[in-house]
This record gives C-alpha cells, sequence and structure tokens, in this order.
C-alpha cells in the first residue's frame, strides 16, 4: 500500500469510518479509509493524546520497517489484525507519516492545489466565513477517497492540537509536520510557498467541524 495512489490502494486496504451529524444522527460505512490510518489513527487517539512531541519525533527504523512489511502484504491482510505489542506511540505515529507521505498524490489533491491556497491569498481578500465556504466547496470536490481521508485527518489533528499543553504539538507545529502529505507540490519547494501551504492547513485544523462529509 506504500507508494501506491490512494484510490488505487483503497480498493483491497479499507476500513469503514462512520459519520454524526449535526443532530447527532450517526450514519455507519459513512466512507472508508486507508486501513494502515484507521489501525494507526485509532491507536495514537487512544495512547498519544499525552505524549510529547508525537508526530514529531521519530520511532525506530528498525521497527517502523518491520510494520510497513506488515501493512504491505496481503496474506496478514494489509496489516486489518496488526498487533502493536513491541512498538512505541512514536513508531506508530512515524509509520502513519511515512505512508502519507508517499502517496503520489497528496491528500489534497494537485488539481486541487492552487485552489485551496488562493483562498488564502491576500488578493482573494475573503472574509472567515467566505474562507470557510469556499473551502467546503472545494473540500466536496475532491476525489471521494481523498475528500473522506482528509477530513478524517482533520478530525484527528483538532483533537492532538486540543491536547498541546501536554503533547507541545499545536496547530501550527501539526500543520508544518503534515503539510507536505496534505497540501504540497513538486514546483513549489521553498520555504514562503510552504509556509502558504501551512497557513491552509492550520485554517482548516481550526475549523475542522465546519467540513463535514456529504451522506
Amino acid at each position: 500500500v506504500f507508494g501506491v495512489p490512494l484510490l488505487h490502494s483503497i480498493q483491497y486496504a479499507r476500513y469503514s469510518i462512520s459519520y454524526q451529524d449535526e443532530n447527532a444522527v450517526v450514519y455507519r460505512q459513512a466512507g472508508a479509509i486507508p486501513t494502515l490510518v484507521a489501525k494507526t489513527g485509532y491507536y495514537l487517539k487512544q495512547n498519544a493524546l499525552q505524549t510529547e512531541g508525537i508526530f514529531r519525533l521519530s520511532g525506530s527504523a528498525k521497527r517502523v520497517a518491520a510494520l510497513q512489511q506488515v501493512f504491505d502484504d496481503p496474506i496478514r491482510g494489509y496489516g486489518a489484525n496488526v498487533d502493536w505489542e513491541g512498538n512505541t506511540v512514536h513508531d506508530v505515529a512515524t509509520l502513519m507519516r511515512r505512508f502519507l507521505n508517499q502517496l503520489p498524490d497528496p491528500v489534497i489533491t494537485h488539481k486541487y492545489y492552487q485552489a485551496f491556497r488562493d483562498v488564502m491569498s491576500d488578493k482573494a481578500q475573503k472574509s472567515t466565513e467566505q474562507q470557510i465556504s469556499a473551502y467546503q466547496e472545494l473540500i466536496q470536490k475532491l476525489p471521494l477517497a481523498h475528500q473522506q481521508l482528509l477530513l478524517y485527518l482533520l478530525d484527528m489533528l483538532h483533537l492532538f492540537a486540543a491536547h498541546a499543553a501536554e503533547t507541545k504539538m499545536d496547530v501550527c507545529n501539526l500543520a508544518a509536520i503534515f503539510c507536505p502529505a496534505i497540501l504540497s507540490h513538486p514546483a513549489h519547494n521553498t520555504p514562503v510557498q510552504y509556509k502558504i501551504s501551512q497557513r491552509v492547513l492550520e485554517f482548516l485544523i481550526e475549523f475542522q467541524a465546519l467540513f463535514t462529509m456529504q451522506v
């Protein structure tokens, strides 16, 4: 599943997710995300909300490589029954980041890369409400697998940002780490361009609750 387009890997290594709307109605099987993201995300939410430097500190290269083999192996169900025993939260977080960073097309696809950045540009001069509305529309334009993965990650990052006092990982830090996987382009690799994308991701994390799946 590593280094494979999301729309391809999601066909054989996916995990169903539910969705709860503003009326607290739960929709089962509302979408699917990669098995690896579901498994690592759940583990980290359960075990790493108090861990200082989570996502910033790297895990053991040897243990992460072994975990990668598990999730790349069809015989082991692409990690569906992974056993985390013997691994640290930093191993698991590093595994998640590696998977996301190796996506050929980022979570926000190259096709919509500039559109997401334009919303935050000084030229646009949009109010916060207008920016939120613009992003709500743009998110719905993403391929469904990318849309669902983005919303899952924003929800997770918002949760970790809420525990910044313990983890020392605020919205700014989290956006800086996840930006290459979520909103990046090979033609824009300068610090200035990177900062613009990071600002977009910070905004999306901050207002995460206003971005939902269409069910």
